[in-house]
């Protein structure tokens, strides 16, 4: 009988987690193999983040273009080739990925980081075994990084209408007349943003009371006047209850609100409810790997799961579910899952992820990062809040970007930066001024009496900070 091929480490699937749980893997000396069932890189370069952060820099352009003459530049009518748009999109991601079928530039460096890679599903057959493309392929610790797989909401008559997922809807050929959105977390109101800025007329349903539910209160209310600004129509505490086809190309969604019922006729219906954890058919009972009641694989801090020589990282474990947090968990799965193969008795690393910025790229953008106002008066009963008006700021006169809010939350006490909460223009950017101060524990104290250059937009962390109270 042939001798299987071993490795120390065998990574299951190469999107953020994966590849950088490869990368620590290596540095620590271990042989490696990856393997993946569709493309290297994962969700993020190929499907997620960067196609639909070039499709909203397009919306963006096409935004800017038609208030051109509020800055005295005519340019005569503005159009757009939604042809011409979906080239671009598909420019950028091979940019990243460097093309080809399996994504040539993730297969090179790959090959640089000495990494073997297999292409198939995997599953285990041992617990030190995996099964991939009908080969065998035995490793001393594995790390499972397979991402999440799309959740469908329960909904009658949901499986007998054609629906689009996220995926499909970045990938149209066309803009639709109409949709509606199930779903108005950041999926659902990036979608919302980039069709209304081309004129589709967009129906967002949420479930719950507010859109974008882990943001502050505020913010949150300022995002979804952003949305209606783009006259998207936003029905909170929504409970869709009928899907069905109205035939001539037109899909009935009935939704519920505050007890009365109403169909809402549109062409497409996007399905951003949320994610479920990628383990079908992965074999877990095979190695004892325990989920929670909800599928998500357990892990600790050292991103171990139940069984000692399988570590997981990434979205499959249910945290945060960002591509940064997936890299840095990532890390830590790699470098751990390294050390047992190698059976080395270096302190583990373990994952901290108490300061996590967070960024949705609407019009404009919110971003935030630690407690709301919320949380913070849950833990201490009241909270040192400043905020600023966007509008007061000599940046957001002169660029025309006057809607937003900079909102930060302090210790009662310490009057340590707690969180940070942002709409408005490069918000995503000014964020990590708060997010720093949260890491090395600073006082707003200290953001106050920093000098911001001015005019810009951080100049609103400044303000906020000069005007903390107790609230």
């Amino acid at each position: 009988m042939p001798k299987l091929p071993t490795y120390d480490v065998v990574i299951i699937g190469t999107g953020s987690a994966g590849f950088s749980a490869a990368e620590a893997a290596r540095a620590q000396g271990a042989s490696v193999c990856v393997i993946e069932m569709d493309r290297l890189g994962g969700e993020c370069p190929n499907d997620a983040c960067v196609p639909s952060k070039a499709l909203l820099k397009v919306a963006q352009a096409y935004r800017l273009a038609q208030q051109a003459r509020t800055f005295g530049v005519h340019t005569g009518p503005v159009s757009f080739s939604f042809a011409e748009v979906g080239k671009y999109r598909q420019g950028v991601v091979e940019t990243f990925t460097g093309g080809g079928a399996f994504g040539d530039q993730y297969l090179a460096s790959f090959h640089l980081l000495d990494v073997e890679v297999k292409k198939g599903r995997a599953q285990f057959v041992a617990e030190d075994t995996v099964e991939v493309a009908g080969e065998h392929v035995r490793g001393r610790a594995f790390v499972i990084a397979t991402g999440t797989t799309d959740f469908i909401p329960p909904i009658h008559g949901i499986d007998r209408v054609k629906t689009l997922s996220w995926r499909d809807a970045l990938r149209l050929g066309h803009v639709p007349k109409s949709l509606a959105i199930i779903g108005g977390g950041p999926v659902g109101c990036e979608l919302a943003t980039f069709f209304a800025s081309f004129g589709t007329r967009v129906v967002l349903f949420q479930r719950v009371p507010q859109i974008l539910r882990r943001e502050d209160p505020e913010i949150s209310a300022l995002a979804r006047e952003a949305l209606e600004a783009l006259k998207v129509e936003v029905f909170t505490s929504a409970s869709v209850t009928d899907v069905q086809s109205g035939g001539a190309g037109v899909v009935g969604v009935q939704a519920e609100v505050g007890g009365n019922r109403k169909m809402h006729a549109v062409e497409q219906v996007i399905v951003a409810a949320g994610k479920r954890a990628n383990t079908k058919g992965l074999g877990l009972d095979e190695v004892e790997v325990k989920t929670d009641e909800r599928g998500w694989i357990v892990t600790s801090r050292e991103q171990r799961t139940s069984a000692a020589q399988v570590f997981a990282a990434g979205d499959v474990d249910g945290g945060k579910m960002f591509t940064h947090t997936a890299h840095h968990e990532g890390f830590v799965a790699g470098y751990n899952a390294a050390l047992f193969a190698k059976k080395k008795r270096s302190a583990r690393m373990k994952s901290d992820e108490r300061v996590v910025p967070r960024t949705t790229f609407l019009a404009p953008e919110v971003a935030s990062v630690g407690m709301t106002q919320p949380e913070a008066a849950a833990e201490y009963k009241k909270a040192l809040i400043g905020r600023c008006q966007m509008a007061t700021l000599g940046r957001s006169v002169t660029d025309h970007a006057r809607f937003g809010l900079m909102k930060i939350v302090a210790h009662p006490k310490t009057r340590k930066v707690l969180g940070g909460h942002m709409i408005g223009e490069r918000a995503g950017e000014v964020i990590h001024e708060v997010a720093l101060a949260m890491h090395v524990g600073a006082t707003v104290d200290k953001l106050a009496t920093m000098i911001h250059a001015y005019p810009t937009f951080s100049e609103a962390v400044a303000v906020a900070a000069s005007g903390m109270q107790l609230e």
